[in-house]
C-alpha cells in the first residue's frame, strides 16, 4: 500500500476513452495555465446591489467566483492577469476594499502536487490507484463495485458497497467529486473506504451496525477534465447547445430545483441546467438512492470553507420539523472531527453560513428521498488554499472525518435502538414530515 499517502482515486475515469463528439474547448494541446492568476478576497458587502453587480462578473473568461458574493459575506474572486485591472477597477468604482489573497495561482498548483513522503506526486499516486474501487472488491469479499451508470462522456460512476453481512442493516451513504475541482472530497471517500476495510476494531464496529454506500467521485468527466484540461473546472462536461459547456451538478437535483441560488446562463458556474435530473450523474445516483430504502444517514463531501451544513439550503428560514434533532446527530460528528486536530468546523444551514443554494444533493437526500439525517461537509481549508489543498493534507482531512463519521454513526445506531423501543405514536412518529412538498419535475424521470 506504500504507506499512508493518499490522494485522488479514480472509478472509471482516466483509464477510459469517450465516443463524444469534439466540441469546442474539449482539447487543449496543455492544461490550463494560470499563471499570473490572482485569487482577490473583498471585504462583507454591506449591501444587495454590491453583491448583484459583482455577480454579474459570473460566467465571464477569465473569472472564476470561488465564493459568491453576498450580502453581509466577503467573496472570493479568482482572475486572469488580463481581468485583474477591470476587477480592481470595479471594485474601486463600488466603493469595495480588497486583499490579494494569493499572488500567483501558479505557485499553490506547484505546491498541491509537491513530492510526497513516499516520493510520488499526487498525480503519479492518482494513477497508481485509478482503479482502487475495483481493486478492493477483488480482494475484499465484503466489498462490491457496481456500475450504477454513465456520465455524459460514457464512463463509469462507480458505487462500492462496504457490508459485512448479517441481515438488512442500516446503511450509511457517502459521495464525493460532486464539484470537479473539489480534489479532497474524493481522497476523503476513498480514506473512508480504506479505513471501513482495515479490520481494525473501530471500523469492525461500525460494519457491524450499518452497511455503508460510497461514491467517490461523482462527475467522473469534470474530475477527469481537472486534469487534463482546467484545474479549476467545477461543472459537468455536458453539452448545452451553446459556446458553453457543463452543468452545476449541485443545482440538478429535483428538490425546488431552479430556485435561489442557480443561474439560468450556460456559462455560469451554478447554472442548473435545462431541467432537473437533466445530467446522467446526477439521475444516476439519485435513482440508486431511491433504489435503496434502508439509508438512514446521507452525506456529501465538498470544499471549501469547514463547514457541516445541514438542510435545507434552498431558501433562507427555510428548516425542516426536526431541525434540532439533524443539529444534535450533527454536533456529535463535528465535536468528534475537531477533537482530533483542533480544525474548527462550523454548523448551521447553507443559507445561515454560505448562500442559499437550491437544487443541492442534501436537499433531495432529506426532502425527496426521505432520508433522515442528510448533510453536506464543506471540507477544509477555509481559503488560505482554497481549492488547491496542499496533498500534505489528505491523509488529517481524512482522519478527522473519519472520527467524525464514526461518532456520529454510533450516536445514530443508539438512536435507531431507541427509536424501535418506544410505543407507537411516541415523538419520533411522523418525525421526517417537511415544510415544503418536492418541486422541480423529478416525477417526470421515475426514479
Amino acid at each position: 500500500m506504500m504507506g499512508m499517502t493518499w490522494i485522488f482515486v479514480v472509478v472509471g475515469v482516466l483509464a477510459s476513452t469517450t465516443s463524444a463528439v469534439p466540441y469546442p474547448g474539449d482539447f487543449l494541446p496543455t492544461p490550463k495555465s494560470y499563471s499570473g492568476y490572482s485569487l482577490l478576497r473583498t471585504e462583507p458587502l454591506l449591501r444587495e446591489d454590491l453583491a448583484r453587480s459583482l455577480l454579474i462578473l459570473d460566467g465571464m473568461r477569465g473569472i472564476h467566483f470561488w465564493k459568491y458574493p453576498l450580502v453581509n459575506r466577503s467573496s472570493d474572486i479568482l482572475t486572469s492577469p488580463a481581468q485583474l485591472e477591470h476587477i480592481q477597477a470595479l471594485l474601486a468604482t463600488l466603493g469595495v476594499s480588497h486583499d490579494v489573497i494569493i499572488d500567483d495561482v501558479k505557485d499553490l498548483l506547484a505546491k498541491e502536487n509537491d513530492v510526497g513522503v513516499n516520493g510520488y506526486s499526487a498525480l503519479e499516486e492518482e494513477l497508481e490507484r485509478a482503479n482502487y474501487a475495483k481493486t478492493l472488491a477483488s480482494q475484499d469479499s465484503r466489498v462490491t463495485y457496481e456500475n450504477i451508470g454513465s456520465s455524459s462522456e460514457g464512463k463509469e460512476i462507480g458505487l462500492v458497497k462496504i457490508s459485512s453481512g448479517g441481515g438488512n442493516k442500516p446503511a450509511i451513504w457517502i459521495d464525493g467529486g460532486m464539484h470537479a475541482r473539489e480534489w479532497i472530497s474524493p481522497a476523503t471517500a476513498t480514506y473512508i473506504m480504506s479505513k471501513l476495510t482495515n479490520k481494525e476494531p473501530a471500523s469492525e464496529s461500525l460494519l457491524s451496525s450499518f452497511d455503508f454506500y460510497i461514491v467517490p467521485i461523482i462527475n467522473v468527466d469534470g474530475y477527469e477534465w481537472t486534469h487534463t484540461g482546467d484545474r479549476m473546472w467545477r461543472k459537468t462536461r455536458s453539452r448545452n447547445n451553446g459556446r458553453c459547456i457543463g452543468v452545476d451538478p449541485n443545482r440538478n437535483w429535483g428538490f425546488h430545483w431552479a430556485e435561489q441560488g442557480s443561474s439560468t446562463d450556460p456559462c455560469s458556474d451554478i447554472y442548473h441546467g435545462p431541467r432537473a435530473f437533466s445530467e446522467p450523474e446526477t439521475l444516476s445516483v439519485a435513482r440508486a438512492i431511491k433504489a435503496r430504502p434502508n439509508i438512514k444517514l446521507y452525506l456529501t463531501f465538498h470544499s471549501y470553507s469547514q463547514l457541516w451544513l445541514v438542510p435545507y439550503g434552498y431558501a433562507r428560514n427555510t428548516r425542516p420539523v426536526d431541525y434540532n434533532e439533524l443539529v444534535r446527530l450533527a454536533q456529535v460528528g463535528k465535536n468528534a472531527l475537531s477533537a482530533t486536530y483542533g480544525t474548527s468546523y462550523r454548523l448551521g444551514t447553507a443559507p445561515d453560513l454560505l448562500y442559499p443554494a437550491a437544487g443541492g444533493s442534501d436537499d433531495w437526500a432529506k426532502g425527496s428521498a426521505g432520508i433522515k439525517y442528510a448533510y453536506c461537509l464543506e471540507l477544509r481549508d477555509t481559503g488560505r488554499y482554497g481549492f488547491l489543498l496542499p496533498s500534505n493534507q489528505i491523509v488529517p482531512t481524512g482522519e478527522e472525518t473519519f472520527n467524525g463519521l464514526a461518532a456520529m454513526a454510533k450516536e445514530l445506531h443508539r438512536t435507531l435502538k431507541k427509536q424501535q423501543t418506544r410505543p407507537v405514536g411516541g415523538p419520533y412518529v411522523n418525525a421526517d414530515k417537511e415544510l415544503n412538498s418536492p418541486s422541480g419535475g423529478e416525477a417526470e424521470y421515475k426514479l
